[in-house]
């Protein structure tokens, strides 16, 4: 009978945190196809060609899902594993400098291409310091309150990381993973004179970075006052504004937006959330901004759940890389911070968020297995 109960716990998993990522997945995978169809057909005289190439990264997205979620969360904390994948991370960023492997878009480096295959050298980095945060925490749980040994090794390996993402260039990604790993500490205990030392370093550096490149300080000055040029560089942020304002309390109907009709840029990748305030209404981003609270709740509560430090910081990790670019998102389509770049997880479009998103899902569905929830 033990054997069996044993069994039975063993192949168990947090259902609650499975369904909400299966409706996220779903809305998102429904917001794509609204939001790119007479995009799609502009460009590839398909309307429905993007959707068919979501689909492909939502099918191998599930299949990576339940693969990592099979596997036992415990394997992922092998040394030689999270140093090959540290290293295969820091290689895949400096392939994208290399000619005839790296792609040049929008002015940046940030995916290769081997073969028909193409990535984002960024999204690989995010899983391998994810490993890297969660293996080297757990070592030294007791340590934390000691600048030198667990606060200031973090900051220089996640810095460096940052700062090839930065040199692509990348700076919404790279300023992603420097706020991340320091939520990270601080959720892991570090100490209040110490996160004050941390911020009053980062943020005149983060400030005169922005401040210094041309457009990025164009987007700062985009986000304080649109309206100066609206047909200039606050343009975006007044389309997406327009998006939601039209969208009201119910929206204006599934499908039915007009900002996606060559107004409103990127509104399947960046600004899709734009896309469901027009369409789906007040109600209708409440609804997406409630299930991503469930999924960050869920995520934490199996992180308290489980007696493992490895596990607890695998999926504290995970959790709040996630809901950490969530938020940037929707705070950017919402003109509550300036203008980054940053994907929303289950619904912009691109195989290797998504992959990666699907990846971290199932890392946490793995540690939900063996957690008493």
């Amino acid at each position: 009978m033990r054997k069996q109960n044993q069994e039975e716990q063993e192949i168990d998993f947090d259902i609650i945190f499975l369904l909400v990522t299966l409706v996220l997945l779903v809305i998102g995978t429904v917001m794509v196809y609204s939001s790119s169809f007479f995009l799609s057909k502009e460009l590839y005289k398909s309307g429905i060609l993007i959707t068919q190439k979501h689909l492909l990264h939502v099918v191998l997205g599930m299949c990576v899902m339940l693969g990592v979620m099979c596997i036992d969360y415990r394997h992922f904390s092998s040394r030689p594993l999270v140093y090959l994948a540290m290293l295969g991370s820091i290689l895949a960023l400096c392939l994208c400098f290399v000619p005839g492997i790296g792609i040049n878009g929008g002015h940046a480096r940030r995916w290769i291409k081997i073969a028909h295959f193409s990535f984002q050298a960024s999204e690989l980095a995010k899983i391998a310091l994810i490993l890297f945060l969660a293996q080297f925490l757990a070592k030294k749980p007791k340590l934390i309150n000691e600048f030198s040994s667990v606060v200031l090794p973090v900051l220089i390996i996640t810095g460096c990381m940052a700062l090839l993402i930065f040199v692509e260039p990348d700076f919404g990604t790279a300023a992603t993973i420097g706020l991340w790993s320091i939520l990270v500490l601080f959720i892991a205990g570090m100490r209040w004179k110490h996160l004050a030392l941390v911020i009053l370093s980062v943020v005149p550096v983060g400030t005169g970075l922005m401040v210094l490149e041309p457009y990025r300080r164009n987007r700062l000055l985009a986000f304080i006052n649109p309206w100066d040029d609206m047909q200039g560089i606050g343009y975006q942020i007044i389309q997406s504004l327009v998006a939601f304002a039209k969208g009201g309390i119910s929206g204006s109907g599934l499908g039915e937006g007009a900002q996606k009709l060559f107004f409103l840029p990127a509104p399947h990748t960046d600004f899709i959330l734009s896309v469901v305030g027009e369409e789906l209404g007040f109600l209708g981003v409440l609804a997406v901004i409630t299930l991503f609270g469930i999924w960050v709740w869920r995520g934490f509560k199996i992180a308290l759940a489980t007696n493992d430090k490895f596990g607890f910081f695998l999926v504290v990790s995970s959790v709040s890389l996630v809901g950490l670019q969530a938020i940037i998102n929707m705070g950017v389509a919402m003109s509550v911070l300036p203008t980054t770049g940053i994907a929303l997880p289950f619904f912009s479009y691109g195989g290797s968020t998504l992959l990666t998103t699907m990846f971290i899902s199932g890392l946490i569905l793995s540690v939900s297995r063996r957690a008493r929830l």
